[in-house]
């Protein structure tokens, strides 16, 4: 139990961050992004390049533990890339919007839990593409 609720906490940080890093592109402070970008692919152990390529099924394997907090932290990986979308506007833009959109469309279909939020990102990133 003392486990989870450390992963817990570990999942929820990251969860700031990717709010500081949203909070941060909407005020045009985007002098630290990359480097918060980075923090959260350390911390949830990818890279871009997996992230990118990846099966669904397989990156949440990779993401999984004892604690099955997997698709909680493939929802922060999502988002993360969407936030790095937006420091390569045109094609690579495209390509990580789209890998997000896939990721949060399997997370929606696989999760226990309903989200809206999830639903509003998924319909977002239809829109910009």
């Amino acid at each position: 139990m003392l486990k989870r609720d450390f992963i817990m906490v570990q999942i929820e940080e990251l969860g700031k961050v990717i709010a500081q890093l949203v909070s941060q592109r909407e005020t045009g402070a985007t002098r630290r992004i990359p480097e918060q970008i980075q923090v959260v692919y350390d911390s949830l152990k990818l890279n871009r390049d997996f992230l990118m390529d990846a099966l669904p099924d397989a990156l949440l394997l990779s993401l999984e533990s004892d604690d099955r907090g997997g698709m909680l932290r493939m929802e922060i990986a999502a988002k993360a890339l969407i936030e790095e979308s937006y420091l390569y506007p045109g094609q690579r833009q495209q390509n990580m919007l789209q890998r997000a959109g896939v990721l949060l469309e399997y997370i929606q279909s696989n999760d226990k839990t309903f989200s809206l939020e999830r639903l509003s990102l998924i319909e977002n990133i239809r829109q910009i593409q």
